[in-house]
């Protein structure tokens, strides 16, 4: 079966075959996640306005770090040390020291035990979060985030609702094969 793409930006149609039709949605999605990402590292390069910011992103483990311990604040947990060190893939001791450098510019609440310590971002944090939010919104406008949804939805489609099982076809191949049979992929969605 061939895919009828109609563009509503040029007046003309693409006839594809099943893997075409998957590579073409494959490299249009390695193209949005490439800019969206190039934009996420511009927009940390450039949020340096205060502490806790040039902190968290002074390198990816301390990034990685805030996004753990406001995950564990906006599901009122707190993480002990070592859980964050196995979740992160790194060591105690990096954790320990990034643990002692917030705690002392008063960024995280940390409950300690004689045998555990146990951490989750505080408010000051969390407002810093809710900040770079507004920002990332701002990164991935709404239209690119319709294409990815829309692109991921075509990629289901092909993989699933366009494949025939073995046991209920002759000739399995004539998915792609058959010139009669023909999907329009509505205007305006690519």
């Amino acid at each position: 079966m061939l895919l009828q793409f109609e563009t509503s930006s040029k007046d003309w149609r693409v006839w594809m075959n099943k893997e075409q039709i998957k590579k073409y949605i494959n490299t249009e999605l390695v193209k949005i996640l490439c800019q969206h990402e190039l934009a996420i590292y511009q927009a940390r390069q450039t949020r340096m306005d205060t502490k806790v910011q040039r902190y968290f992103n002074s390198t990816p483990l301390r990034n990685v770090f805030a996004r753990m311990i406001l995950y564990a604040r906006c599901v009122n947990q707190h993480y002990n040390i070592q859980y964050i060190a196995d979740q992160l893939h790194t060591t105690r001791q990096s954790i320990s020291k990034i643990v002692d450098e917030c705690e002392a510019e008063g960024w995280i609440n940390v409950i300690r035990t004689p045998n555990n310590v146990e951490v989750q971002a505080n408010d000051v944090t969390y407002e810093g979060m809710l900040d770079y939010l507004e920002q990332r919104k701002k990164l991935l406008p709404k239209k690119i985030r319709r294409t990815w949804n829309e692109l991921l939805n075509l990629q289901t489609l092909v993989t699933t609702e366009l494949t025939l099982d073995n046991e209920f076809s002759d000739n399995p191949s004539d998915v792609d094969q058959s010139g009669d049979n023909v999907i329009v992929v509505g205007k305006g969605m690519l």
